[in-house]
């Protein structure tokens, strides 16, 4: 009797096992959809940077330097008719009929600033002239021999920058001639310009810098006072905005500022069509456009002055015949002429009248 009754509930059994196991799997199942809900509405953490033993905090990379690919937008002044004239042995501007200028750094070599400036004429395939300090030259002279090799022009600006108008003879010619022998040691060769500190110079200094050292005194047309720090934009502007053919631009190798202008300034430029080249050039193709062929020799030539560097031929040609600048040929009216000019200096007065105030001394050089 207890034998049928055991049997009996082994069916009872095997159902109860069955529905349980099923609803266990029932249960795991619902679990698992839920959980799968939750991760998707849950995005996965991120996982942190994996550093190698004895390294510091992971450094974001510096963004790429950028330079300019188009040219800054300017307002351009009025062109400037042309008419060959021959250049005097003081020179503001050159008359010249083809598109070319002259950029003018003044007071280096900048042991930081001049270096970047070299780069980006190199980059452009431009040239520029260096009026150097003899004490900044002296203690840079590798900057110059590159500056030389890279065919740009080293020229003289004194050695401490003294105002000429209000030294003696001897004076000048002491800070002339140490500025010379500095660049003569550094570039193999003597220069052949110079620029007054301040644009301050008159007729006997002219003549003084001419006669006794075959330098041509060189001052500006185009001043950017960037000395004065008036922004990049501004720079420009007056770099580019006002160039004309055979325009002396002035600039400084020792401003940040500066710095950051002159790729702009460069790119400019060339986008207006002008080619840049050293001052000596824009005085050869003035020359060869006023109908003069023999070369000008100072009466007291600079022992080891380097040999005539070939202008570029200019544009359209050889000035026609009949329009150099003999007697009655018609001329621009005089050039301006920077501050400073008008003061009595070495016994006389020039007579000029500045139109533009004077720049400070150079900052020191870092």
């Amino acid at each position: 009797m207890q034998t049928s009754r055991m049997g009996a509930a082994k069916p009872v059994m095997m159902t109860i096992r069955l529905f349980i196991a099923a609803l266990t799997a029932v249960v795991l199942a619902a679990c698992s959809q839920t959980q799968q809900e939750v991760n998707v509405l849950q995005p996965e953490k991120p996982v942190p940077p994996v550093r190698n033993k004895g390294e510091g905090k992971p450094v974001r990379p510096a963004k790429p330097r950028t330079t300019p690919t188009r040219a800054p937008s300017v307002t351009v002044a009025a062109p400037r008719p042309f008419v060959p004239r021959k250049p005097g042995h003081r020179v503001s501007h050159v008359n010249v009929p083809g598109k070319y200028v002259a950029v003018t750094f003044d007071d280096g070599p900048n042991s930081v600033y001049t270096p970047q400036v070299l780069d980006i004429f190199k980059r452009h395939g431009a040239r520029a002239t260096f009026f150097v300090l003899g004490e900044n030259a002296a203690r840079n002279k590798s900057i110059l021999a590159r500056a030389a090799a890279e065919g740009h022009e080293i020229a003289n600006h004194t050695s401490s920058h003294i105002k000429m108008t209000s030294k003696s003879r001897q004076a000048v010619a002491r800070e002339i001639e140490r500025t010379s022998e500095i660049i003569k040691s550094a570039t193999g060769f003597y220069p052949t310009t110079m620029r007054p500190p301040y644009g301050a110079t008159n007729p006997p200094l002219v003549e003084m810098m001419y006669n006794d050292y075959g330098m041509y005194s060189i001052l500006w047309d185009i001043d950017t006072r960037d000395w004065q720090h008036p922004g990049v934009s501004t720079v420009v502007q007056r770099a580019v905005g006002k160039a004309q053919p055979g325009s002396i631009i002035l600039l400084h190798d020792i401003h940040a500022s500066t710095l950051s202008a002159v790729e702009e300034i460069v790119v400019g430029l060339q986008a207006r069509g002008f080619k840049l080249v050293t001052v000596s050039q824009l005085i050869e193709m003035g020359r060869r456009a006023a109908g003069v062929t023999e070369p000008e020799v100072p009466a007291a030539p600079a022992a080891g002055t380097p040999p005539a560097v070939a202008a570029p031929a200019p544009e359209g040609g050889a000035a026609p015949e009949g329009e150099s600048a003999a007697e009655g040929a018609a001329v621009p009216a005089a050039e301006p002429v920077p501050a400073g000019a008008g003061e009595s200096v070495l016994g006389g007065s020039s007579g000029e009248v500045a139109p533009s105030p004077v720049e400070p001394a150079p900052e020191p050089v870092l």
